[in-house]
């Protein structure tokens, strides 16, 4: 299958030398002459490569495309071109997850080399790719976040794909859904995972003490600073700093953090001193952040800075299929915990844990569980041992019976290899249907061309 290639570049000669070259080199290629159009390109489609120019009409605007492209498909490789002699903002490019860099102007030689050379790297992320699915069908875990559904299994993607770079991560995500679990596994799986993860709660520490919590303050530098006292970012020196919460921090502590983050050096409360620092940022916020910013209670600049590679966590009513092994992982922990004989929880119980919306998402379910675990008196979770909020919709038609039973160990069919198998009968299906036509396939299955593309690559149809 022909690979696609993505070039951004706001110079109209530039874009189409490199369309040419790459439709020479036998891939299929689209253009884009601004970081809208790049966005628009990326959104609709599934690409293996993108070439885009760092500076266009506004200096950031390549990093912006970067980070489209890794959210979208954190496998797509990404080559930057600047005409820069110091190529400082190239090497900030693959810090944030860049593959490479290329200086203008070029000869046709190194960029086919660079560009077989990222190809060679996607495939290699590609057995990366299908060995994580493997390891979390076989555990239903990724360190500690516990789920196989399509919709966390692109949330580990993502963590795998930026883990190793040192772009500051921006975790958003309804309160309970496991942010923290996140910016943990995005520490584990980095470099830096040999240091500390330091995480603070902004919204838990008083206005007037979050500067000294931060950077720590010197002996006298007011009442009670009976002796000099480190923050937590001397003490995530070299590790990562995750900033719970980080809407709440206040309009003067958050221009004090931005300079802290452009300079990476702070001061402490009461001192005269910079300190250098070598932290990773990973932030996290249940508000939204983009209205706080156009109401004025959150800097954008800082926003940006934060906001380099964007992980969404979704709430447990969209992936409803991780419920069972959720709720088992949860019972075994507290049947443990409290000394219960429990070994399994029962259809009907399961039945009202599937039905049920979950307004506090994860940390919901595991409450209930450890209340299910206390109250029950036999070594079965029934429907009774639940409260009455969750029992009351049980025996809705719209969840199926004891299939759904979840026993210790977990054993059985898991749903994203039963969804792969059935998606795959469907494109074979439509191919033969309309005897190998991929663009009248793709309109009897309602997707795009490029989607079914991206499809029958993922299930190896040639």
């Amino acid at each position: 299958m022909k690979e696609y290639v993505l070039v951004v570049d706001d110079e109209q000669s530039l874009r189409q030398v490199l369309e040419l070259f790459f439709k020479k080199e036998g891939f299929e290629v689209d253009t884009a002459s601004s970081l809208d159009e790049a966005e628009a390109a990326i959104a609709a489609n599934a690409y293996d490569l993108v070439l885009t120019d760092l500076r266009m009409k506004h200096p950031d605007d390549g990093l912006k495309v970067l980070r489209a492209a890794v959210q979208k498909n954190p496998w797509t490789q990404v080559i930057v071109l600047t005409a820069y002699a110091t190529v400082e903002t190239a090497k900030e490019a693959i810090r944030y997850g860049a593959y490479d860099y290329l200086t203008k102007p070029f000869d046709n030689a190194n960029l086919r080399k660079l560009v077989r050379a990222a190809l060679a790297r996607k495939e290699d992320d590609a057995g990366r790719r299908k060995a994580l699915r493997e390891s979390v069908r076989g555990t239903s875990a990724y360190e500690g976040i516990v789920g196989r559904s399509e919709a966390i299994l692109g949330v580990f993607e993502l963590i795998d794909r930026v883990a190793p770079t040192d772009a500051n991560v921006m975790i958003l995500g309804e309160s309970g859904t496991g942010k923290e679990l996140v910016a943990a596994a995005l520490h584990a799986r980095s470099p830096r995972k040999e240091f500390p993860f330091v995480p603070i709660n902004c919204a838990a520490i008083p206005e007037n003490l979050i500067e000294s919590e931060l950077f720590g303050h010197v002996r006298g530098a007011f009442t009670g600073a009976v002796q000099t006292k480190k923050g937590l970012f001397e003490t995530a020196h070299r590790g990562t700093l995750f900033l719970d919460e980080v809407g709440e921090l206040p309009q003067p502590m958050q221009s004090k953090l931005l300079r802290s983050l452009q300079e990476r050096t702070f001061r402490r409360v009461g001192g005269n001193e910079d300190i250098s620092i070598d932290i990773r940022i990973v932030c996290a916020s249940k508000r939204d952040l983009q209205r706080e910013m156009v109401e004025g209670r959150f800097r954008d600049d800082l926003y940006f800075r934060l906001n380099v590679i964007q992980v969404i966590v979704p709430p447990l009513r969209d992936r409803r299929e991780d419920i069972p092994a959720l709720a088992a992982h949860f019972a075994e922990k507290f049947a443990g915990k409290h000394g219960k004989p429990i070994v399994r929880i029962d259809g009907e119980a399961m039945r009202a844990l599937l039905a049920y919306d979950f307004p506090g998402n994860v940390r919901e379910l595991e409450n209930l569980l450890e209340r299910a675990t206390i109250m029950e008196t036999k070594n079965v979770i029934s429907v009774g041992s639940l409260p009455p909020n969750v029992t009351k919709i049980v025996g809705s038609d719209s969840v199926p019976p004891d299939e759904y039973q979840e026993s210790f160990p977990r054993e059985g069919v898991f749903l994203d290899t039963e969804m792969d198998r059935v998606e795959k009968i469907h494109l074979l299906k439509a191919l033969e249907k309309t005897g190998g036509n991929r663009t009248e396939a793709a309109k009897l299955l309602n997707i795009s061309l490029r989607s079914l593309r991206y499809r029958l690559q993922k299930h190896g149809i040639d």
